[in-house]
């Protein structure tokens, strides 16, 4: 059974990956079963596996074939159709700004793991993509690949000539830069802050040229209810491993490990979900000094306790802030 907190993507998004391995010599299958995944699997593109037997794949491959950039080749072969319906609803949107917010939005049904953003600056506007809890070299194919797919897909809805501003990578610079120059075909810069493609602000507003209103609001509809449907299930697992490390460790960063993230990541993805940690965690606090008031005996001073109050007077003003009254005057109002 697969543990309730790993992050998981559709099987989709190894659309070419047997074929590819096998025309550079090498059997896919061992590289699979290494990687933690069943080849039966990749059938079915709507199966969910573990991203980290994804990424795994992909550096197992990289190995294998002795291919630096084995993630970056492999998007070439790529369409952002392995997407899903995220995939399809962006080709239908009817500009690029539309289209990058909503892969924001939706990416999580079909990887839990990716997150993207759009910050506009004067004339130019920056596409970042980050990976959930996962950094470092072990990153670096699953990195090239999004971004590469990601450049392929503005190509495809506005024309082959287009070529971003600029890419920007976090990781080092390789000895061998010519397949990135070939690839993205403008400025790629290595060791920065962050990666992301840079875009010219009109890019933004562009139409795009597989627009289709219809399509759209029909795939939108279906994606929001899947996502509030996930929304739900996330939330509800956070506010679960906070009440379980109430009262020992319940920071920010506990929460997180717990869920399989980083901190960032974490709070990066309750913001998508309109909500934040902190809210999380006063949602549960209230909820559980309710039922603890209203069900059990315990004092003032151990309902705060349980709760993480550093002390009782805390948990007072935490409480009249949400109920409009005091612990005290609360309890007795509903126990007479």
């Amino acid at each position: 059974m697969a543990d309730p907190h790993e992050i998981m993507i559709r099987v989709g998004a190894l659309e070419g990956f047997r074929t590819f391995v096998f025309e550079l010599g090498h059997d896919p299958v061992p590289i699979l079963l290494r990687a933690g995944i069943d080849p039966a699997q990749l059938g079915n593109r709507d199966f969910r596996i573990p991203t980290r037997c994804f990424r795994l794949a992909l550096n197992e491959a990289t190995a294998a074939t002795g291919l630096a950039h084995f993630g970056l080749l492999l998007s070439q072969r790529q369409s952002f159709s392995k997407l899903g319906a995220v995939g399809l609803l962006v080709r239908h949107a009817a500009d690029l700004s539309e289209a990058i917010n909503r892969l924001a939005r939706y990416t999580r049904t079909h990887d839990g793991g990716t997150l993207s953003e759009l910050q506009v600056d004067g004339q130019s506007a920056m596409w970042l993509y980050g990976l959930a809890g996962v950094a470092g070299d072990s990153a670096i194919q699953q990195t090239e690949l999004s971004v590469g797919l990601t450049c392929n897909f503005i190509r495809s809805v506005f024309d082959e000539g287009w070529t971003p501003q600029a890419v920007y990578f976090e990781h080092d610079r390789p000895a061998d830069v010519r397949l990135f120059d070939r690839v993205f075909r403008c400025p790629v810069l290595f060791g920065q802050a962050a990666t992301g493609i840079e875009l010219s602000r009109a890019d933004l507003g562009r139409p795009l040229r597989t627009a289709d209103p219809q399509l759209f609001g029909i795939l939108h509809d279906y994606l929001d209810r899947i996502d509030r449907e996930m929304t739900e299930d996330f939330i509800a697992r956070s506010k679960q491993e906070i009440q379980r490390l109430l009262g020992d460790d319940v920071s920010l960063e506990a929460v997180a490990a717990a869920l399989g993230v980083n901190r960032h990541a974490l709070q990066r993805r309750l913001k998508t979900m309109g909500t934040s940690y902190q809210q999380l965690l006063d949602d549960v606090r209230f909820e559980l000094a309710q039922h603890y008031m209203r069900d059990t005996g315990l004092s003032l001073g151990e309902i705060s306790a349980m709760l993480g109050y550093s002390e009782p007077a805390v948990f007072t003003r935490a409480f009249r802030r949400r109920a409009g009254q005091s612990p005290r005057s609360w309890r007795q109002a509903r126990l007479g």
